[in-house]
Order: C-alpha cells, then structure tokens, then sequence
C-alpha cells in the first residue's frame, strides 16, 4: 500500500466521522427548535402574562375594598344598635 492510499483513507474516516457529528447536530438542532416552538406557543395558556396579572390583581385590590366598606357598614350598625338597647 502506498502513502496516497493510507492517507485517502484516513481521510475518507475524518470525513464519514465529520459527516456523523454534523448530522447529530442537525438533529439536535431540529429537536431544539420544535421544543422552542412548542414553549412559545403554549406559553400563553401555561404562564400569566404580566398584564393580565396586574389586571387580576387590581380586580382583587378593588374587591376587597369593597368588602371591607362593607364590613365597616355591618360594624356601624351594629354598634348603633347595640347603644339603643
């Protein structure tokens, strides 16, 4: 065997070894980015979103206001009744 076909040969095993890793890459390219996709498009009904929190939370703020006028009403009369007894 001559040298020309020794190194053909380990080049021909560098490249079949290249092509391998290449193509793992791809897939795990390919694996990424479905897994990417399938996050951006679930995120919505998986996360809150920030806006939609602050929203919530001023419904609630605004609710328990308005429970705890009402509270104060009840303890008013309630004290108003009880000094006329």
């Amino acid at each position: 065997m001559e040298y020309s076909d020794i190194i053909l040969t380990l080049v021909g095993m560098v490249t079949t070894g290249t092509i391998f890793v290449i193509k793992n890459i791809m897939t795990d390219i390919k694996e990424l980015e479905h897994t990417m996709n399938t996050c951006q498009s679930n995120m919505p009904r998986d996360y809150v979103l920030k806006s939609d929190y602050k929203t919530e939370a001023s419904e609630i703020k605004a609710m328990i206001t308005e429970q705890s006028k009402k509270i104060d009403q009840i303890w008013q009369v309630l004290r108003v009744g009880n000094g006329k007894d």
